[in-house]
């Protein structure tokens, strides 16, 4: 009797996932276990449980009768066929027996240690995912044989194919830095834009460039300088003295991906014209609102290391951007290569060509909010930024920076060819997407991050 109450409990829980069940589903389910001999589901049963707990405890003997049942309920709706691949996942080969509680990953535990309990009564379900090794640690998770890839897996692999080679066109151009780009690829991903805080002569601009011709995207830059003008971005109605009317010129803003090139050297007016294109898509003028072409994409350089003729950004701007990355020296070894791709006749930035469409990479961003995302994640990320809050003197986290942790975590499950987000995801996004915000670096944010969630385990 409590194996098969078990084994209902994944059953409900899959129905869950998305919701209250409905009433129709409810009796479907409890049919097919009335056919089985099983009682129907109860009250006790509809509980939120993952795949890591309850798999271990079924026995093997019913695999064969919970399998199918969970895949016919499943259907097409992408996250409770998520949940049926894990368990068939988790089923494949001989079973997983129960595991004593261990220390966890000692990468994640250094960054974090103990995560916090979100639960009452138990562990919470981050810490599960991180102390055991299940499809949740990250990477991709092979369906099996008997499991159907749904129409979202299949998307998922496409998209982490075409990312791959992505990546692998850039680092054609940019030598040695295959995390930054695979950074700057997630925050693009995830609809952010970007603000790259290096010394000069690092790739910046480059990398920008390659990025635009490996997406066939069209390319715009704009240099910031003191005297730079609002409409020089935006672009100005122009009379036309041939019908004499005023005609609307679009700046160089209305692009694809637009390099705004040390844009903390413009003054403060030149640098609020990008505040609404960032945030909303759209250009207004003379009350006229016109709409950019997607995708916007922003991509901000800035020099930190010479202030003279320079104006701050306001943190309304700061905000706005998804990440501050840096791009850091080459290695000896991978300085010499760039010597060896740049200094021919040809400059491997020419002859690089795009290998995906405009399209495709639209298709990227579409499918970023359909990236799972379970209440316990959402719950660690919340309770992490209110820790912040609480402990911060100085600039606080906006809820725009919740959602861009978030989404961007979103991205990274998605380039990494999973449909669903861990806690993986969430800690190694977190550096660059709140150290602008909390306006210290990365190392930072990773200490207080972990002090946090050691408070929190207390």
């Amino acid at each position: 009797m409590i194996d098969t109450q078990r084994a209902r409990r994944a059953i409900a829980g899959l129905l869950m996932a998305t919701g209250a069940p409905a009433p129709a589903e409810l009796a479907l389910a409890n049919e097919r276990l009335r056919a089985l001999g099983w009682p129907p589901l109860g009250a006790g049963d509809l509980v939120r449980e993952t795949p890591e707990t309850l798999a271990p405890q079924i026995p093997r003997g019913l695999h064969a009768d919970v399998l199918p049942l969970l895949c016919a309920l499943a259907g097409d709706e992408p996250i409770r066929r998520r949940i049926a691949d894990a368990y068939a996942q988790l089923w494949h080969g001989e079973p997983e027996p129960p595991a004593p509680p261990r220390q966890g990953s000692a990468v994640a535990r250094w960054l974090i240690g103990q995560l916090p309990h979100h639960q009452v009564g138990g562990t919470s379900e981050e810490n599960r995912m991180v102390e055991r090794g299940t499809p949740y640690r990250g990477g991709e998770v092979a369906a099996p044989p008997q499991a159907e890839r749904t129409p979202l897996r299949r998307r998922v692999e496409r998209i982490n194919d075409e990312y791959r080679r992505v990546v692998g066109a850039v680092e054609r151009v940019i030598v040695g830095k295959r995390d930054v780009i695979e950074r700057v690829l997630t925050a693009m991903a995830a609809r952010g834009h970007v603000l790259l805080v290096d010394a000069p002569g690092v790739g910046k601009t480059q990398l920008c460039k390659a990025i635009a011709c490996a997406i066939a995207t069209r390319f715009g830059r704009i240099q910031f300088t003191p005297d730079l003008l609002p409409m020089d971005i935006t672009g100005a109605n122009v009379f036309d003295v041939r019908d004499k009317q005023f005609h609307f010129r679009p700046g160089p803003i209305f692009t694809h991906i637009l390099l705004a090139d040390e844009i903390n050297r413009a003054t403060p007016k030149s640098q609020s014209a990008l505040l609404e294109v960032m945030e909303e898509r759209s250009v207004t003028i003379d009350g006229v609102t016109h709409a950019v072409e997607e995708p916007l994409q922003v991509l901000a350089t800035m020099n930190p290391l010479d202030h003279q003729g320079t104006y701050a950004l306001p943190a309304a701007q700061i905000d706005r951007f998804m990440m501050m990355l840096e791009i850091g020296y080459p290695s000896p070894d991978d300085e010499v290569k760039v010597l060896d791709y740049h200094l021919g006749a040809t400059s491997p930035l020419a002859t690089l060509q795009p290998v995906i469409s405009r399209a495709s990479f639209i298709d990227w961003r579409e499918t970023v909010p359909l990236i799972h995302v379970a209440p316990e994640i959402k719950r660690t990320a919340v309770d992490y930024v209110h820790g912040l809050r609480r402990s911060s003197d100085g600039p606080s986290i906006s809820p725009r920076a919740t959602l861009a942790w978030v989404r961007a975590a979103q991205a990274r499950a998605m380039l990494s060819g999973r449909e669903f987000v861990t806690v993986e995801d969430l800690l190694q996004i977190a550096p660059d997407v709140l150290r602008h915000r909390m306006w210290s670096d990365g190392a930072a944010v990773r200490e207080r991050l972990r002090a946090i969630a050691m408070s929190g385990a207390r």
